[in-house]
């Protein structure tokens, strides 16, 4: 019992680190504009 409540713990601590890792590089900065990405025309 005391392994699944120790590896719960350690999963759960690995998405919060892995969270903030990815909100500290801006990945959450301008989600609404994922979407419209395919309307905008290259500037090559």
């Amino acid at each position: 019992m005391i392994v699944f409540l120790f590896s719960t713990l350690l999963v759960a601590l690995a998405a919060l680190l892995a969270y903030l890792y990815f909100f500290k590089n801006g990945q959450f900065e301008d989600m609404e504009d994922v979407k419209y990405q395919l309307f905008h025309e290259d500037e090559d």
